[in-house]
């Protein structure tokens, strides 16, 4: 079979969500989970041209595979039927078939994912026989449309534990957390609620950035200034944001902070400096600040808990240094959770992942 080789640059600007930077030779890469690329196949034959740059940055995961292959003759059948997901592990300048040729297919959805927080994917190119076709997406009449922002920490990022150290498998990483669970459950009754989202989060991030003693003594980045980078391993600044035009943000930070030890005062101004900063990047599209409190953490037991008691003053400071253009709420998903609903004293199992979705679905349905 003659085949059509498609630089992966060449797939349509809709088709990407988060961030995907473009290689010199016309390839993707991206290095924040859950970035994706959907799209409508018809013909018979399509594998996936894996670049150079695929790379596991962290083999302390879990477990958790580097990408998703979710397909399905719609989008909607496809992503209510997990079981017919495929979790892969491409070796850098590998092939991965997807449809080998054997069936004629007519607008197949496919979507590929990363789902690892701990990996750099790269996409070179699509094979697919001659007479194939890519097309774009189209998004029913009756769905509302939200582009939600959400920057955030492990917890946001369906950090996995191993089994042997208390956790259990996390089979298809970023996408049983409880982002992508209120993502699924907003396109369904009663919602019917679209969501493009484009989730910025990574392990043991702050939100405020250390300073150079502090990063000495081991403590992380903060997501002040790391959101504004092309991958949490080069740390280069992107030259500008992705096609997302975001009405909503969502912060689900403060539990490393409140660990580390820092004040009240100290985050609640880089609270204030990031969502200003993103509503500059963001050209003011901004209308909404969703503020999660920290989650609980077992190694805080019997230490003061100085950010969560004072979650409702960040509000009240956020709503007086940026006005009434931006609606800003607390988004209580961590209320009657404790350490009991954890694999770790912190990360919560995807039970909890699954309730924390539909508590985020609800909450984004009633607030926009």
């Amino acid at each position: 079979m003659s085949t059509t080789r498609l630089p992966a640059s060449s797939l349509p600007a809709s088709a990407r969500s988060g961030r995907w930077l473009e290689g010199p030779s016309g390839s993707l890469y991206a290095s924040w989970s859950s970035a994706s690329l959907s799209f409508l196949f018809t013909g018979s034959k399509l594998d996936l041209s894996i670049g150079e740059q695929t790379e596991r940055k962290d083999r302390l995961n879990g477990g958790t595979r580097m990408i998703a292959v979710i397909t399905g003759a719609t989008e909607d059948e496809a992503l209510r039927k997990p079981e017919s997901w495929k979790a892969l592990d491409p070796e850098p300048s590998s092939m991965v078939s997807i449809f080998d040729g054997t069936k004629l297919l007519e607008k197949k959805f496919v979507q590929i994912t990363l789902i690892d927080w701990a990996s750099t994917f790269e996409l070179d190119a699509l094979v697919t026989d001659d007479s194939a076709s890519i097309t774009s997406l189209i998004p029913h009449e009756s769905e509302k449309k939200l582009e939600l922002l959400l920057v955030g920490d492990s917890i946001s990022s369906t950090l996995a534990r191993p089994v042997e150290e208390g956790g259990e498998p996390v089979p298809y990483g970023i996408l049983n957390g409880f982002p992508l669970v209120a993502q699924r459950l907003l396109r369904e009754d009663p919602y019917n609620i679209r969501v493009d989202l484009e989730l910025v989060a990574y392990p043991g991030y702050n939100l405020v950035h250390p300073t150079e003693s502090e990063s000495e003594q081991g403590i992380r980045n903060g997501m002040e200034e790391a959101f504004f980078w092309d991958s949490p391993w080069s740390k280069n600044r992107l030259a500008g944001p992705s096609k997302l035009v975001p009405k909503a943000v969502l912060i689900e930070l403060g539990t490393n902070d409140q660990f580390f030890g820092y004040t009240k005062e100290r985050f609640g101004a880089a609270l204030v400096n990031l969502v200003k900063s993103l509503r500059s990047w963001y050209k003011n599209s901004i209308e909404h600040v969703w503020l999660i409190p920290p989650f609980p953490d077992s190694d805080m037991d019997g230490k003061e808990l100085q950010l969560s008691r004072a979650t409702p003053t960040f509000i009240d400071l956020l709503k007086s240094q940026i006005g009434d253009e931006v609606s800003v709420k607390l988004c209580d998903l961590v209320e009657g959770l404790t350490t009991e609903n954890t694999v770790d004293g912190v990360h919560p199992p995807l039970a909890v992942h699954e309730d924390l979705g539909k508590k985020l679905a609800e909450f984004i349905y009633n607030n926009v």
